[in-house]
């Protein structure tokens, strides 16, 4: 085992943003071998913190020391150079590149001036054979999965023979058997003395992973302490938020009402014979592994995807719904589960996010009034508590629990009898999931139903009054919540898998 040393120290950081002090006397420190958990809620002070240690924003005050040397001055280049490395949520890689030409992207092999082709593609698939993972290395970016993207901007890292990895919500979009090679790699890198910062909203994780977790809050450090002497979960949440577990998952119970949509039979490219239906008042969960069909489901009942048979009825009439305009008029609302490349408008600002399917309503002779949409913009901001500086700054600078909730007061103002959330909490930090289950109460309460696609069964079990299990493209069963429990629905969910190896591919 390499010799333990303190790779990084930081000591009472500073950083002020107009109007917002984003960080007040942070201070951190991480050793060569340990794997140390950042935590704390969207606004805490994580991502500002990162960017002060990859160069990317300028300390305020404070001291960066690195290997015991003193970095007053750093920048992206400076960082690198010192073997600080960040894998960000944000896949930062090369589309137009090959897998292997992304790993060699700078320092390719050469045999005189030509670069030696044969010995980057061996090297790279030599080493993805080594870690576990099966990507053709032919490939370019831009035709691998987001997952397969993610999976290569980690092996980047390791790839890289870095001194501190910052790993940011790296497990977002991985299926399980992904996030095993991904610890893996970081019990690799821990091995080779490499310190590792571990930054995620799935708390669990943390505890799965990290050795040491730091919390921040309000840009404060609360304190570091062992995973083993906290726990578990239930003692962290209130050092970050204030409040117990059992409150996150509080649901107003609410009075079920009339029958709003019934889907019947409904058959498409990844799914069969899916009935199922969600009356005023109630949440429905839609519950199976990854490439069940639950996503593909959502789109064809708002009209994104095509079903070939089968009919979705809207208060009691059949509902011809073939693109999302049609879902839209008979009250169908749905919040995706990529909410960056299909949810929000990234260059625009907050004002034109929220209006975009809102403009209707300040309409005046068929021109828009804008002075009365910029006010509806401020009302639901104000209504759902939207961190932001103004309406007119770009959603691409809030942090991903606000955009998330600038997209659900889109569909708040748009008011659909049916709301459809595609992983409405992936990324989120567990306050804003707390005010996100309770804006569930506030929608039910007004008479409207809620499906809530979630692989998180905790969560799914916490708000859901029934929940449908689909295995592989098939109603598998609808279960009560009398019935709920994490081994019940996880065996309905592979009911229609025929071989272990699919199931090992799933989970």
């Amino acid at each position: 085992m390499p010799e333990v040393r303190t790779v990084l120290e930081l000591e009472n950081i500073c950083k002020t943003f107009p109007a917002v002090k984003a960080l007040n006397n942070v201070s951190m420190s991480v050793k060569s071998g340990e794997v140390r958990g950042l935590v704390g809620e969207n606004g805490a002070g994580k991502s500002t913190l990162i960017k002060i240690i990859t160069g990317a924003y300028t300390k305020d005050s404070g001291s960066m020391l690195f290997e015991g040397k003193d970095i007053g001055r750093n920048s992206p280049l400076i960082s690198k150079g010192l073997g600080i490395y960040a894998v960000y949520q944000d896949v930062m890689v090369t589309p137009d590149l090959t897998v292997a030409e992304n790993f060699f992207l700078g320092h390719q092999p050469r045999i005189g001036p030509f670069i030696n082709w044969k010995k980057m593609y061996r090297e790279s698939e030599k080493f993805l054979d080594e870690i576990g993972l099966e990507i053709n290395i032919h490939k370019s970016i831009k035709e691998l999965s987001i997952a397969e993207s993610e999976m290569i901007a980690i092996c980047k890292a390791l790839w890289q023979k870095p001194k501190l990895v910052i790993f940011d919500e790296p497990t977002a979009v991985l299926t399980r058997s992904e996030t095993k090679i991904l610890f893996k790699i970081i019990e690799d890198l821990k091995k080779r003395g490499t310190a590792i910062i571990y930054i995620s909203h799935n708390l669990e994780e943390v505890f799965e992973v990290c050795d040491t977790v730091t919390v921040l809050k309000d840009g404060a450090t609360v304190g570091t302490y062992t995973t083993e002497e906290l726990g578990n979960v239930d003692k962290l949440i209130p050092l970050m938020v204030g409040r117990s577990i059992e409150e996150m998952y509080h649901k107003t119970a609410t009075k079920t009402g009339q029958e709003l949509l019934k889907v019947e039979n409904l058959t498409g490219k990844k799914f069969e014979n899916i009935s199922f239906n969600v009356k005023s008042g109630e949440v429905v969960g839609l519950f199976g592994l990854v490439g069940a069909g639950r996503t593909e489901i959502a789109r064809a009942i708002f009209g994104v995807d095509h079903f070939v048979e089968g009919k979705i009825v809207v208060k009691g009439s059949e509902a011809a719904i073939k693109k999302p305009k049609d879902a839209l008029n008979n009250g169908i609302g749905y919040l995706p589960e990529d909410r960056r490349k299909q949810g929000i408008f990234l260059q625009q600002d907050i004002d034109f996010n929220l209006n975009i399917i809102n403009f209707d309503k300040a309409m005046r002779g068929g021109i828009i009034n804008y002075g009365k949409a910029h006010a509806q913009a401020r009302d639901y901001v104000e209504k759902l508590s939207i961190k932001i500086g103004s309406i007119y700054q770009p959603i691409s600078q809030l942090s991903g629990g606000n955009q998330q909730k600038v997209i659900i007061a889109r569909w708040l103002c748009k008011n659909p009898d049916v709301l459809i959330f595609d992983e409405p909490t992936v990324g989120i930090d567990v306050g804003t999931k707390s005010e996100i289950y309770r804006l569930f109460g506030d929608i039910l309460n007004s008479g409207k139903g809620i499906i809530l696609i979630s692989s998180y069964l905790p969560e799914l079990m916490g708000v859901s009054d029934r929940i449908y299990v689909i295995s592989n493209g098939k109603m598998a069963a609808e279960v009560q919540k009398k019935d709920f429990s994490e081994e019940y629905l996880l065996t309905l969910a592979m009911k229609n898998l025929v071989s272990k190896e699919k199931i090992k591919e799933a989970v």
